[in-house]
């Protein structure tokens, strides 16, 4: 909703996921269309290959290729089973395509509820304690006016708020779920509880509710309760929300729960933010430096949402104090909340240093007499610092001005900040360096994620690869392959070795584009090739090294770039390798950790019972739904996840890229010892090594050696592999 609000696509697109999204539109785009004959799902990737899957009488399903010519229909008259499924895309990983599988009618719906963060959510307790508090305030307050108490709870979601109105002997109740899984839900959770007879569930967006007698409501509410918040706090249309109940569904002397959210942003210098939002110079030794001169950056309006609690106070230094930008009157007691925004706030520079990020939080209060506050803020603004609540539904954000200025302590700045109604962004200025300042139009915007350029802008990393490249081989090499996607591998590489030419193989087109530009400007041209497909090499050249920079666009996990040994042996199979080859990284290594996290758990872990009320359907529709559709292993950046080593590391798998691959899987069946007893096992932590030489490795996992009963020090540029267990009391 978020994507197609900003940039005015059709309204008739619904909001099925827009799942890879995230992946910013260079690489792979999903939406679902709506209509009336059905629901359409599309899912198109820019390299050349387009699915579309259509639920409609008479057709099933169709599969375009669109570069290959090559088209694969199912029609209800041809393929019976379709009728009883829907396609999805998956990417094959030992081919890098995506493929397209038939899964259970109901997937799209066990998905929603799986990815939903219901789970974590609700194990939040204070937010649970301080709605319930401010809900409390809410009705003794009409209670004390003398008038009946009518309570509207949109998005009820289990029920959870409506049920702690009801036990405060309200008047009415009702209450409003639009997503079907999660209205069934609220339904039995309310009945198993004893209110069902004294909360009204209506199965239809807020905005569809009716007032009046013998409608949704019988009239409008007094009183309402709703939590249709995000990270960003507007991201899920709570601005539209608010105005339209406040104008339409509730009473001119209404209480709303909560009642205000502020907004703060902090001014900050971090080279770790800006390793997230810039493509940076690399330096190759002997004074050759590929050169980006700062304009290839991921835009400034994708925001990066993390928990900003993990970051340790040396990795940032404030150039402000928080400074709040925006003010939220959610009960619209002044008039409507506006959907375009604009604040200008001057500051002092507290310091000196180059401005690279604004870091982003809010907070609301839930009662009326606003003394009930509920604080997102990272700890250094927390009053329970290090002690606070942890949640990972709502996190905090970091945004990044449109230029990074260098600032001097006392300096006079503005913090500018925007809203429209579904997000946010910020800009900070310097009045003496406005005019010097780069315009937006003038960078180029990088096809990638921010974990990937935070990747791309390991220096540790790609001194490593240099000192590869430089020493694996006796002889001059004449021609390098470089594999692996948005990567800025091949320019390393040409300009550290000079006797090579290097052919890059890129998939992607616009990250193709990007590299023509970056060739050109680093004078590499005569030096470089840049091909999308391993066909389309040319045949007369034999490679005396294959580089993979280890990273392809399906891979979520690291092993998944195991692609690169399929690439090989299929260069290998056609001759287009030499036998004496050299293969960088030689190996891969996939490593194990019984660890005990301690609160990434809460995101799988059973409710049991919350506030009071049961919650036993709720905890098995969601153990189904993850059953459906979950891995076995899923990633997550575990820097922002803290977890303690509860054994030592296992390598439970070893390949040589240059050997032929397995017919078979490859297992693994062992014990481990747990060896420190203080926490209780309730998950593993995964992650792979690639060796480049004998002494130099890329270790996508800790960053430093592992200490039993010890917190350990995961790499921020890589996302590691997670395994929870249901039954963890070990």
């Amino acid at each position: 909703i978020h994507f197609i609000k900003r940039f005015k696509c059709p309204t008739n697109i619904s909001a099925v996921k827009l799942e890879k999204l995230g992946r910013f539109l260079g690489i792979t785009a999903m939406v679902a269309v709506k209509q009336q004959s059905g629901v359409a799902g599309i899912a198109v990737k820019q390299s050349g290959v387009a699915g579309i899957a259509v639920k409609e009488p008479g057709v099933a399903g169709i599969a375009v290729k669109q570069s290959g010519g090559v088209a694969h229909m199912g029609s209800s008259s041809t393929q019976q089973s379709m009728d009883t499924g829907i396609l999805v895309e998956k990417i094959n990983h030992s081919s890098g395509k995506v493929e397209w599988k038939i899964m259970p009618s109901d997937y799209d719906y066990s998905r929603e509820l799986a990815r939903a963060s219901f789970a974590d959510m609700l194990h939040d307790s204070e937010r649970n304690h301080l709605y319930r508090l401010g809900l409390q305030a809410a009705i003794k307050k009409v209670k004390e006016r003398g008038d009946k108490v009518r309570v509207l709870d949109i998005g009820t979601g289990t029920g959870l708020l409506s049920m702690m109105a009801a036990v405060e002997g309200v008047d009415s109740i009702v209450a409003c779920e639009e997503f079907r899984p999660m209205a069934e839900c609220a339904q039995k959770i309310i009945q198993l509880n004893g209110f069902k007879d004294k909360i009204k569930l209506v199965r239809k967006r807020s905005t569809e509710l009716t007032v009046g007698p013998g409608c949704d409501l019988e009239e409008r509410a007094n009183i309402l309760v709703t939590e249709v918040f995000d990270t960003e706090l507007i991201g899920e249309g709570a601005i539209g929300t608010y105005n339209h109940a406040n104008r339409e569904l509730l009473t001119p002397d209404r209480i709303v729960v909560p009642g205000i959210a502020r907004m703060f942003a902090q001014v900050v210098s971090c080279n770790l933010a800006s390793k997230w939002s810039i493509l940076q110079d690399i330096d190759c030794g002997n004074g050759k430096i590929v050169k980006f001169d700062g304009k290839y950056r991921i835009t400034n309006l994708v925001l990066h949402d993390v928990q900003l609690s993990q970051l340790e106070e040396a990795d940032f230094t404030p150039i402000s104090e928080p400074i709040q930008v925006f003010n939220f009157d959610l009960a619209c007691k002044n008039g409507p909340i506006p959907e375009d925004e604009k604040t200008v706030q001057e500051f002092t520079a507290s310091c000196d240093g180059k401005v690279t990020a604004v870091f982003m939080w809010w907070d609301c209060y839930t009662d009326p007499d606003n003394s009930i506050l509920l604080s997102c803020a990272p700890y250094w603004s927390h009053k329970d610092k290090k002690e606070q609540a942890w949640r990972d539904h709502w996190m905090q954000a970091i945004y990044f001005p449109k230029s990074e200025i260098q600032v001097e302590k006392g300096e006079s700045l503005e913090l500018i900040s925007n809203h429209d109604e579904y997000s946010l962004w910020f800009d900070v200025i310097n009045k003496k360096q406005e005019t010097s300042n780069k315009n937006s139009e003038e960078y180029l915007y990088m096809p990638m994620s921010r974990t990937r350029l935070f990747q791309v802008n390991d220096s540790e990393a790609n001194q490593k690869y240099i000192q590869a490249i430089q020493s694996i081989s006796t002889e001059p090499l004449k021609n390098i392959l470089c594999l692996g996607d948005q990567s800025v591998m091949g320019l390393v590489l040409a300009a550290s070795v000079s006797s090579a030419h290097v052919t890059i193989l890129q998939e992607n087109k616009r990250m193709e584009a990007v590299l023509n530009d970056m060739i050109k400007e680093n004078d590499l041209s005569s030096r470089i090739d840049v091909y999308p497909e391993i066909q389309d090499l040319p045949s007369e050249v034999c490679y005396d090294a294959v580089v993979c920079d280890m990273f392809f666009t399906g891979s979520v996990l690291s092993w998944h770039n195991l692609l690169a040994a399929y690439h090989i042996r299929q260069l290998k199979n056609e001759g287009r390798i030499k036998e004496n080859c050299s293969v960088v990284p030689g190996k891969f290594h996939l490593w194990l950790l019984p660890v005990h996290y301690s609160d990434l758990w809460k995101i799988r872990a059973p409710l049991h019972n919350i506030e009071g009320f049961h919650m036993k359907h709720f905890d098995d529709i969601i153990d189904k739904a993850s059953d459906t559709c979950d891995e076995n292993v899923e990633p997550q950046p575990l820097w922002e996840y803290p977890c303690t080593a509860l054994a030592h590391p296992i390598r439970v798998a070893t390949l040589n890229l240059s050997d032929p691959l397995p017919d078979n899987n490859i297992s693994y069946t062992g014990t481990v010892d747990l060896e420190c007893k203080e926490k209780e096992l309730n998950g593993l932590a995964l992650w792979s090594t690639w060796d480049l030489t004998d002494d130099l490795s890329i270790n996508t996992g800790p960053l430093s050696d592992i200490i039993l009963g010890k917190q350990v020090e995961w790499n921020k540029g890589h996302k590691q592999g997670v395994h929870l267990f249901k039954e963890h009391k070990m």
